[in-house]
């Protein structure tokens, strides 16, 4: 019994799912969202939750639900008031054994009851728990007006009643209990509208179901009030009240769901007998909701970064790699003598240190490399399928290890990590295959008394450049089909984020021949410069920026060296009116916020058709409001993670300040989250102007823009006008429309009514300012081989 009630109290809304049963999936979002926005409490099935519309089983749901989702991060109020006493005593026993702080038995309203008829209800309640007990006085309900020295003497008799919910407009009354049993009780006003001279007349706080749609407006009048400063509470009162008061002034719980849809966070309607919302009614609140939206002061969203419960604890005692180079099928220290610290971007503390690589070290590596290629490259198809394939067995064997090691080193959730490695596993698979059944022009006779051969043949080395957003993943992507087509390889992975490529040159050293793959640490100006103008290097293929791609083909050039880029994107998602809305903004969860927003192929410009514009925004920020933002070992439902270096961390919230300094709104997010490591809040940017700088550069962070067009063409013309060219998707029901504007978007890859699915039968590449080059598929296999015509004059 030591939890102290006070300040703002959201009595939650229950949300319904198209089938009737209780949400339990956005149930929690509802919490998130009231305890993100710093309410002090929250309410499970009170007045706004529908408990008259809820059955036993629902309501435990609903208890369980919010208990677990508040997680002690704020007191949780149980309301238990039912039918029958013996079933509000059911009600509340369960509520406590859930693990609720408070519960709060209203009198039943199924007969009139006298006052002392209700206090023998509240008695018999109260005294079914050991937990604090709120008394809620509702008379407009039950019909019985609990005076308030009846109030005082009651909470003197029962030791657990330590508050009350007064629901009436008599500020008088809340005044005497205030003033006269404060000694006893702590009195929350439970009409919303009465907030403001509540506190000032020194109420606990107020219990609102308006906590639902405006909940850090409610929690500044009260810090004001709390601080003194009557005049910033007032100013903060004056821009709210409109809309509380319209809300307050129709059926409540159907007016809160709507003021919740009009910012953003639907949570469907009200379930029967709960009273409907008129047109008119509905239409000024949601008017009243977006001018506060407009006018509110600039503010960073923030929901709390979960933590792991031990600081660096997916690393386990010989999951780290040497970290040294490995040429010739061995580690070996860095002719500097020098290193690279890799850090641990959930905390920004060290991990562990890696060389620094020198041309030197380069060199050597490429001499292995092309010793080792006559024999690799000779080997028969079938000779080569069977390594590849003892490869992917290696990396499933150490899945976990592999994964762990990824989310340590850059911040990935552990589901990002689990699917790299997992892609990774079937990249190796697919190319062990696809190299038994090369695709080239048939053996014939195109000349008179002439046979033709078309052969493939390996290139040789093949220098190697991995990017930190998918080190583990880009590394296969690369390596797979290189190694299939017979060429032996040196790779430089990111300094930033190394050990996995470091891990599994360790893990497949006794699977592939020495010298085969070489892996050397460092950085790009020394070391992947060195690559690209190495003449022994038969091709330098890069996944990274277009800044870095521009470097290698400039180096790459003075060797005339054969380049593979993959590099930025920006991806247009251009939705029409006819699209289903719903199932864009779920798939827009993922492909927009995967990895942290650190993809090449998000979806992370939105051209949507103006007619359908705010219904996207408002089911786009729901859905985002329901990720759950942490450290890799905070969970398996951690979905955002940081990003992966201090660097880029400013590099994303730079383009978010000046975001904000040209006037753009965020819906949701906006900037950093406080405390350790490089965590920034996921963010949707609406009604951004054509030609903004967030619409036209590539964020790559948890950043997704919304624009508007009207007509197609005008969406087909500035989805084009981005300098990438990687990727895009068209969200449309029309199949003629799906068709034509695909063919009409300057991408390598297009989407119907999905964004950033794939699979390795089919290629990935761009053009324009993405580069060029295909990676996945039998493309990839081409790009890493050349042919040879051989011309036998077999005429006699």
């Amino acid at each position: 019994m030591t939890v102290q009630l006070r300040g703002i109290l959201t009595a939650l809304a229950t949300p319904f799912a198209a089938d009737d049963s209780v949400d339990v999936t956005r149930l929690t979002a509802v919490v998130d969202r009231s305890v993100d926005g710093g309410v002090h409490g929250v309410v499970a099935c009170g007045s706004t939750g529908e408990f008259t519309a809820l059955s036993s089983d629902e309501r435990r749901l609903v208890v369980e639900t919010v208990v677990d989702q508040a997680a002690r991060r704020v007191p949780v109020i149980a309301q238990t008031g039912a039918t029958s006493t013996a079933e509000a005593i059911r009600l509340s026993r369960h509520a406590q054994s859930a693990g609720a702080d408070v519960i709060m038995p209203v009198a039943p309203y199924y007969e009139p009851l006298s006052v002392e008829e209700t206090l023998t209800y509240l008695r018999a309640v109260a005294g079914s728990v050991d937990i604090p007990v709120m008394i809620y006085n509702l008379p407009v309900a039950t019909g019985v007006d609990l005076d308030p020295d009846v109030v005082g003497a009651l909470a003197r008799e029962v030791g657990n009643i330590r508050y009350i919910k007064n629901t009436t407009t008599d500020m008088a009354q809340s005044a005497a209990l205030i003033h006269n049993h404060g000694d006893v009780l702590s009195t929350f006003v439970g009409w919303d509208s009465l907030l403001l001279p509540a506190l000032v007349e020194g109420a606990a706080g107020v219990m609102a179901g308006t906590a639902n749609v405006v909940p850090r407006e409610l929690v500044a009048v009260y810090d004001a009030v709390q601080a003194g400063d009557l005049e910033e509470a007032r100013r903060v009162w004056a821009r709210i009240h409109p809309l509380i008061d319209a809300i307050m002034n129709v059926p409540f719980v159907a007016a809160v769901k709507a003021g919740m849809a009009a910012t953003g966070f639907p949570v469907g309607v009200p379930r029967a007998p709960v009273a409907e919302l008129d047109p008119d009614a509905a239409a000024r609140i949601t008017t009243l909701a977006k001018e506060l939206q407009m006018s509110a002061p600039r503010t960073t969203s923030s929901p709390a970064v979960r933590r792991a419960d031990v600081p660096g604890g997916l690393l386990r005692a010989g999951d780290l790699p040497p970290g040294r180079h490995f040429i010739d099928g061995a580690f070996r220290p860095g002719r500097s003598g020098t290193s690279i610290d890799v850090i641990d971007p959930s905390s920004g503390s060290t991990i562990t240190r890696v060389a620094e690589g020198t041309a030197e070290d380069t060199d050597l590596a490429v001499a292995a490399a092309a010793t080792a290629q006559a024999a690799w490259g000779r080997l028969t198809p079938k000779e080569r399928s069977e390594l590849l394939h003892r490869v992917a067995d290696r990396v499933a064997e150490n899945a976990d290890l592999l994964a762990r090691l990824e989310s340590a080193n850059t911040g990935k959730p552990q589901a990002v990590a689990q699917d790299d490695v997992a892609q990774t596993i079937d990249t190796f698979r697919f190319m062990a295959g696809a190299l038994r059944a090369p695709t080239s022009a048939a053996a014939g006779r195109y000349a008179e008394d002439h046979l033709s051969i078309i052969l493939r043949e390996p290139l040789g080395v093949i220098g190697v450049v991995t990017p930190w957003n998918y080190p583990l993943l880009m590394a296969a992507w690369k390596l797979a089909p290189i190694l299939a087509a017979g060429n032996t390889l040196v790779v430089k992975p990111s300094e930033q984020t190394p050990l996995t490529t470091l891990k599994f040159a360790e893990l497949v050293a006794d699977v592939l021949p020495a010298g085969v793959v070489n892996v050397v640490t460092g950085y790009g100006p020394v070391v992947g410069a060195r690559l690209a103008e190495h003449p022994d290097v038969a091709m330098i293929a890069l996944t990274g920026s277009v800044r870095s791609g521009k470097a290698v083909a400039r180096a790459a050039a003075e060797s005339l060296k054969r380049v593979h880029l993959e590099l930025g994107g920006k991806a247009p998602v251009v939705i029409f009116p006819d699209a289903d809305l719903a199932a864009a903004a779920s798939a827009l969860r993922a492909a927009g916020f995967w990895n942290s927003g650190q993809e090449c192929g998000a979806a992370c410009r939105v051209l949507v058709h103006e007619s359908v514009a705010d219904e996207f925004a408002r089911l786009l920020v729901a859905e985002v409001a329901t990720m759950v933002v942490g450290e890799p070992g905070a969970g398996e439902d951690v979905e955002i993670g940081p990003l992966t270096s201090k660097a880029h961390f400013d590099r994303v919230t730079g383009y978010l300040e000046r975001a904000e300094a040209d006037g753009l709104r965020a819906a949701i997010g906006g900037g950093p989250l406080a405390g350790d490591g490089y965590f920034v809040a996921p963010t949707v940017l609406v009604d951004v102007p054509d030609g903004a700088e967030v619409a036209r550069e590539e964020i790559f962070g948890p950043v997704v823009t919304i624009e508007t067009f009207t007509a197609e063409d005008e969406a087909v013309t500035r989805a084009n006008s981005v300098p990438y060219g990687l990727s895009a998707s068209v969200w449309t029901n029309d199949a003629r429309r799906s068709h034509d504007v695909a063919s009409k978007l300057d991408a390598g890859t297009v989407w119907v009514n999905a964004h950033l699915v794939l699979a390795n039968e089919v290629p990935w590449g761009g053009f324009k300012g993405s580069g060029y080059g295909r990676d996945l598929s039998i493309y990839a296999l081409d790009d890493y081989s050349r042919t040879k015509h051989v011309m036998h004059n077999v005429g006699r």
